[in-house]
């Protein structure tokens, strides 16, 4: 057995995320009043956390095979893929479609093919959300382009 290059590359990967978490966060306005954390406070929490567990794959490599050998690998990067088109459409679409279509086109990238699971579980997942954000937690989603629909 070899030590697991996918951990290693996924170590790297979210340390660099964390470092540039932390940086950018010094971008954000500072506290108002002396006790205030400010906005920055969490960002820089989560970085230094991510960074901290991005360091166990590095330091401590568990044996394991090097990369995915199969055909799980093209189920990786089409799940990054999806991710990457699923944040340049959100604008655009809006939050409920976008949501919608990435867990459909997720679910049959997994290889899921009965159709109530298709139908049911993206729809229940946007919806769902789109109720817990906006809703009960006041967040502002994306709309829509079809008239600014909350969609």
């Amino acid at each position: 057995m070899t030590t697991n290059l996918g951990d290693r590359i996924a170590g790297v990967l979210l340390l660099a995320l964390a470092v540039f978490v932390f940086v950018y966060s010094f971008t954000l306005p500072d506290p108002v009043q002396e006790l205030d954390p400010g906005v920055a406070a969490f960002p820089r929490a989560l970085a230094v956390v991510i960074g901290l567990l991005a360091l166990v794959p590095l330091l401590r490599p568990q044996p394991g095979e090097a990369l995915p050998r199969d055909g799980n690998a093209w189920r990786i990067i089409g799940t990054v893929l999806l991710l990457i088109g699923y944040a340049l459409v959100l604008d655009v679409i809006g939050f409920v479609i976008t949501t919608v279509l990435f867990i459909l086109a997720e679910l049959l990238l997994l290889g899921i093919r009965r159709p109530v699971t298709l139908i049911v579980m993206p729809l229940g997942v946007g919806l769902g959300l789109f109720y817990l954000f906006r809703v009960l937690l006041g967040v502002a989603l994306p709309t829509s382009g079809l008239g600014g629909l909350p969609i």
